[in-house]
């Protein structure tokens, strides 16, 4: 400990080499820092899926706060990609934490599925469903070709299996044709 500081070149040399050192780890973390931070957007085909409940949502607003509602509407989105079939299909499930859309069962849940024509269309039941994302998971088990969902309710008991009916997942027996 005594050689750190015995002489003035040995403290101006060591400070020199501190300096450098931290010099370069910063630099080597801030591109791992803005990596962090950087996340994937949701695909815009996705959030014109959702284009009703963002003007539902900026329609309660007026002057300054209904120009940034579309930003803040969006930062509210929560979403991950999920596979839902054995050949690597996949669609997006988002919850909509956004005011209004969340109560004592979760937030609004969407399922996301991108057609040919670069639209995406909602395939959880008809109209979406309530829970959380990390309430829900993909099953093992197969359906019509897909992989069956399963949403776990607050209580962390009760479970609710999305099977698919042609055309979206389902609770029941829907027709391909609803």
């Amino acid at each position: 400990m005594l050689a750190w500081f015995s002489g003035p070149e040995t403290f101006e040399m060591r400070f020199h080499q501190t300096v450098c050192v931290l010099a370069l780890l910063a630099t080597a973390y801030q591109p791992l820092l803005a990596q962090a931070e950087k996340t994937k957007s949701l695909p815009s085909g996705a959030l014109s899926a959702l284009a009703s409940d963002e003007a539902a949502y900026c329609d309660q607003y007026l002057d300054e706060w209904k120009k940034s509602c579309h930003q803040t509407f969006r930062s509210n989105l929560r979403w991950h990609e999920v596979v839902i079939t054995p050949s690597g299909q996949t669609a997006i499930l988002v919850e909509n934490h956004n005011l209004g859309s969340c109560g004592s069962a979760g937030c609004s849940l969407y399922l996301f599925l991108q057609q040919q024509d670069e639209k995406f269309i909602q395939i959880l039941d008809k109209h979406g469903e309530t829970g959380a994302l990390d309430e829900s998971e993909r099953l093992k088990t197969l359906t019509n070709g897909h992989y069956d969902l399963q949403k776990t309710w607050r209580d962390g008991q009760t479970k609710t299996i999305y099977r698919w009916n042609g055309k979206r997942y389902g609770t029941g027996r829907i027709s391909p044709l609803d």
